[in-house]
């Protein structure tokens, strides 16, 4: 075959083919994506015991769970609290092209913010008389924080602002439930140390979501 062959675009069809199928493949891969943060909240929120068991066999890297777990949760609350934005409260919104730095803003600082809240549960381990374990701890904190990031879906409709609040109760549910199966830490220890990282991290998060406010 020639050089003048091989680059030689396709047929018009062909890319359009090329095309549907490259985008049919995405889809399915953001449908599978999706059914297994889905199915994994809802063990953790039904069976946690036996989800965690299940996590910590499963071999993982931190930035596996950052990108492949974390980021598309992340973008939940901001994107969605946009869209409820523009549909009910378009006056505070602004320019869009702000809005939408202000999205992309917090969405980085909220991946950033599970990493180090993974890095502060493997630093209080010994206060609590827990082990330490740096992928255990990264995993307790991107999945415990699965609620929260969920709970941005009611964002479509600002007045249903106060389910954040069940979320968090959730969370701490979660992450006392996994904090003896990956940090071993005492089960009657686990609800102080749970309740502790909690708190540190809402501190947190009001504060990235009132910088990233600022800079939209």
């Amino acid at each position: 075959m020639s050089a003048d062959n091989e680059n030689t675009p396709p047929p018009r069809g062909q890319r359009f083919n090329l095309n549907v199928e490259g985008a049919r493949a995405r889809a399915q891969d953001a449908y599978r994506k999706s059914e297994i943060i889905f199915t994994r909240a809802y063990g953790l929120l039904r069976e946690p015991k036996k989800e965690w068991q299940q996590i910590k066999a499963e071999e993982t890297t931190v930035p596996h769970l950052l990108i492949g777990y974390v980021a598309p949760l992340a973008a939940i609350p901001p994107v969605c609290g946009l869209i409820g934005s523009l549909i009910f409260e378009p006056i505070r919104v602004g320019s869009i092209s702000d809005a939408i730095v202000g999205v992309v803003v917090t969405w980085l600082v909220t991946v950033a913010l599970v990493f180090l809240l993974g890095v502060a549960i493997n630093a209080l381990a010994d206060q609590f008389d827990a082990d330490r374990n740096d992928i255990g701890a990264q995993k307790i904190a991107a999945y415990s924080i699965t609620p929260a990031l969920l709970s941005g879906l009611f964002s479509l409709w600002p007045p249903l602002w106060w389910v954040s609040l069940f979320a968090l109760a959730a969370m701490v549910y979660i992450m006392y439930r996994g904090l003896p199966v990956l940090m071993k830490a005492p089960e009657d220890r686990a609800l102080a140390y749970a309740a502790t990282v909690t708190v540190a991290a809402a501190v947190a998060f009001i504060v990235i979501f009132a910088l990233a406010s600022c800079v939209s």
